[in-house]
């Protein structure tokens, strides 16, 4: 398999075999621990795999979703192993909670109106200044809710992705009084 058609981009050319090590090590620790307490340990994997000079966008993919499985698949590759890497169906196995969805929802847009209150509250921005009114159309969503939720808020036409983990409200109506 040529590195252009492999699942995670270019390897990278020289990786030496301690840090190759420590990756295999905190991939297997992340295995085994609750996925209520592995933020610090992604966080280090983090960490490992920018020393490592893994693609970025592949390093937030994995780490952002708290892709164990696809990190043990990475760790694989990166040691040289042939890889094959399938895409999952696009298929919904559970359905999501209304409820949830509109907890999840509420707290957007709670997290959204805050982010622009903060940009607002910067000196130079806001009405006895210059009147330059905040620029913020789009935040990464609040990691209490599972991906899945945002998923379907976005199926619902209530959200729109934006890139990189970011979504947009619709019909921006946060903030009109």
């Amino acid at each position: 398999m040529s590195d252009v058609n492999a699942p995670f981009g270019r390897r990278p050319a020289s990786i030496p075999a301690s840090l190759l090590e420590e990756i295999a090590n905190k991939s297997a620790a992340l295995m085994a621990c609750e996925v209520s307490a592995a933020g610090p340990q992604w966080g280090a994997m983090h960490k490992l795999l920018l020393k490592a000079k893994v693609d970025p966008a592949v390093i937030m993919r994995l780490v952002a979703n708290r892709d164990a499985s696809g990190l043990a698949i990475l760790v694989r590759w990166l040691r040289g192993e042939e890889v094959a890497v399938v895409a999952p169906p696009e298929t919904h196995s559970e359905p999501v909670d209304p409820e949830m969805v509109k907890s999840a929802l509420r707290a957007f847009r709670k997290r959204l109106k805050f982010s622009r209150l903060d940009a607002e509250s910067r000196l130079g921005v806001g009405p006895m200044s210059s009147g330059k009114k905040n620029e913020i159309d789009a935040i990464i969503a609040p990691r209490e809710f599972p991906v899945a939720i945002w998923e379907a808020l976005v199926a619902a036409g209530k959200l729109r992705r934006e890139g990189g983990g970011f979504y947009a409200l619709v019909h921006d109506d946060v903030g009109d009084e």
